[in-house]
């Protein structure tokens, strides 16, 4: 956090000498919070329905999983007394492996999730990052800086550029699809 907070304020220092050696007057500084735009941009907003219904499907058959490994689990309970002690055991070697299947199974959806995520995520920032480029030097930004990233204290709104951006993201995919 003091790291982020000092670089941050040399690079506005740095600015600052440098517009005043070159005789600009005033330095334009824009805020922009990227997980707003990944949240409320249609695209993002996409994304989170696609991830959402491909998560429920995932679910579904973790669901039918653990739903078979409790089904065995009472089978034995039921049938411990009368079976052999090798039918036991096959059975309990048969449940420890659906166990062991579920948690791998688990690992693998969360890990696949969580690649898909970041891989969409990825795909956002840098088309956001495109767009955030362009209203920077259309805008006669001397710099943009993201909310979040730390170093940001205090900011007035005047300065967010996060809604321009949204609506310039929304307004590109909407040429995109025509």
């Amino acid at each position: 956090m003091k790291k982020s907070l000092l670089v941050s304020t040399i690079i506005m220092a740095i600015l600052l000498g440098y517009n005043m050696a070159l005789g600009e007057k005033s330095i334009k500084v824009g805020l922009i919070d990227l997980q707003t735009c990944l949240q409320e941009s249609k695209e993002g907003q996409k994304v989170l329905t696609l991830l959402k219904t491909r998560k429920e499907g995932l679910q579904r058959q973790l669901d039918t999983k653990q739903k078979e490994l409790l089904e065995l689990r009472k089978e034995l309970d039921k049938q411990a007394m009368m079976l052999t002690m090798d039918a036991q055991e096959d059975k309990r070697k048969t449940i420890e492996r659906k166990t062991r299947e579920l948690e791998y199974f688990y690992r693998d959806l969360n890990e696949e999730m969580r690649r898909v995520q970041e891989k969409e995520k990825k795909r956002i920032l840098k088309e956001l990052a495109k767009i955030i480029e362009k209203i920077g030097s259309e805008g006669n930004y001397t710099l943009i800086m993201e909310k979040k990233a730390g170093g940001v204290l205090y900011w007035t709104d005047s300065v967010d550029i996060t809604k321009s951006v949204i609506r310039a993201y929304d307004q590109i995919k909407e040429q995109g699809k025509k």
